[in-house]
């Protein structure tokens, strides 16, 4: 009765050609081996790279409507998602208005932040999948990764204020700028990390919404700081 994916990990875990399958009453019924492991693992990390994208796999020969209905709900709850990160927009109207700049210069910011978190994401999902992240280590690569984003964060932060400098011979902006690259880098980092693990805890697949949640957590805060 256990898990294809759990009966993968034991096999990698404790390097196993084949182990028995047995009955509740403890009555030897078959065997398991390696070169069945070899399709579940391949299956599985299929599965969690379609997953992260928010799509199943339709297969070659899937019609349109099937293919449709695997990504039209995650790109319903993105809109839904960057409708909210764009009331920060809306908010700041006048003071974008006045600055023109800012405007040119947000979504880069949020692009910035967004990529930065898809690489927290995608690292946490697979440690997740290979049970190399869990309670009792997660507090160690949750600082690794603020530290990561940290560092990521002023080195393009530093790299875009420069370019703005050049651009607009500003030094406040090139400073917010650069300030705004910095946060939303933090937020990328702990949001990349943080939601996988969330979803997980809750009895969720975590590849399959929390790109979502870091693409909202990156544009709204990216929004916000500058």
């Amino acid at each position: 009765d256990m898990d294809q994916e759990e009966v993968a990990y034991i096999f990698d875990k404790y390097h196993l050609i084949s182990a028995p399958v047995i009955e509740a009453g403890g009555r030897l019924v078959g065997q398991i081996t390696v070169d069945d492991i070899v399709g579940v693992i391949q299956e599985e990390s299929d599965e969690d790279i379609l997953a992260l994208a928010g799509v199943s796999d339709a297969g070659r020969d899937a019609g349109v409507p099937g293919i449709i209905r695997s990504r039209l709900p995650w790109l319903v709850i993105n809109l839904v998602t960057e409708g909210l990160a764009a009331t920060v927009v809306g908010a700041f109207q006048s003071e974008i208005a006045q600055l023109t700049a800012l405007a040119v210069l947000m979504p880069v910011v949020s692009s910035l932040g967004g990529n930065a978190g898809v690489q927290a994401l995608t690292v946490a999902v697979r440690a997740i999948a290979s049970r190399e992240l869990n309670a009792s280590n997660s507090m160690r690569v949750i600082w690794r990764e603020l530290f990561v984003g940290m560092f990521n964060g002023l080195a393009m932060g530093g790299l875009l204020g420069a370019g703005a400098f050049v651009w607009w011979h500003d030094w406040k902006l090139s400073a917010v700028v650069t300030m705004a690259v910095l946060a939303n880098f933090v937020v990328a980092a702990l949001s990349g990390i943080l939601a996988p693990l969330m979803l997980e805890r809750l009895g969720r697949d975590p590849a399959v919404s929390s790109s979502v949640v870091v693409t909202f957590m990156t544009d709204f805060f990216g929004f916000l700081a500058l």
